[in-house]
């Protein structure tokens, strides 16, 4: 795997550079940690002292998936705090998000972490980029994106991906997420055959592009610059030149143009 980032500080010194890692599913589509250990690697190098993880739910729904969270953040062995969501209706505390050493963002309804996160949008972005490591999974992945994918399976009443994962919606809807990164993210890719819904909504988003990971995969964003890590692929797909459809494994890239 080639990392292009020339400008990485691997002494944990210097200014702060973002780093987010989106995954392509959740902790249990995980065949190793390579997808994520880029993430604990940063995290360690900088001294992160503990980690925010955000669920989706009740208290009890995050006590039920909370340990497979835990279990790949335990070589860190720094201190974690479990934050149910609470089905997007509680409110999360902005300061808690502002203070986070680290951030990871799960799976489940995405729905439900837009609504209870994308008011917080600014100060997530504000951390990430100021150097606060962010990890998300499936829907933490997808919310990562400025114009994100909320469900929907049909596009003008044309299935463009199983009814199963339409998270309740008829067609695609989209909505603004945290914007971390440029491009639309669609996640479950070959599993769950959702890059047709990546296809159709890299038309809709203002970025005109999108990335469809696959399970066990990531993308790891560092400083305006990208990589693949894991076992599956990451399909980039640009509106604006349609007739290829690029299949990406062990890669980098430089999107900073496509920034704001």
């Amino acid at each position: 795997m080639n990392d292009r980032t020339s400008t990485d500080d691997s002494s944990g010194k210097g200014s702060p550079r973002m780093v987010a890692v989106l995954v392509g599913g959740g902790p249990d589509s995980l065949r190793s940690t390579d997808a994520v250990e880029p993430f604990l690697a940063h995290c360690a190098r900088i001294g992160v002292r503990s980690v925010s993880v955000l669920l989706a739910g009740s208290a009890a729904d995050a006590d039920r998936f909370a340990p497979e969270y835990l279990a790949l953040l335990a070589p860190l062995g720094v201190k974690t705090r479990v934050v149910a969501l609470n089905d997007g209706k509680g409110g999360i505390d902005g300061e808690l998000l502002a203070r986070c050493d680290a951030l990871v963002v799960g799976g489940g309804p995405t729905p439900l972490y837009l609504d209870a996160l994308t008011t917080h949008a600014v100060v997530i972005r504000d951390a990430v980029r100021a150097g606060v490591p962010y990890l998300g999974f499936s829907a933490g992945a997808m919310i990562a994106a400025s114009d994100a994918i909320v469900g929907g399976f049909r596009h003008n009443g044309a299935d463009i991906c199983p009814q199963e994962w339409s998270e309740g919606l008829d067609e695609l809807t989209m909505a603004s997420g945290l914007g971390l990164v440029p491009w639309t993210i669609d996640a479950h890719a070959a599993q769950a055959g959702t890059v047709g819904r990546a296809h159709v909504a890299s038309e809709l988003a203002e970025s005109r592009s999108a990335l469809a990971i696959d399970e066990d995969t990531a993308v790891i964003v560092e400083e305006g610059m990208w990589r693949v890590a894991g076992s599956g692929q990451v399909w980039w797909i640009d509106a604006s030149d349609v007739e290829e459809l690029p299949v990406l494994s062990n890669c980098s890239s430089d999107f900073r143009a496509a920034m704001p």
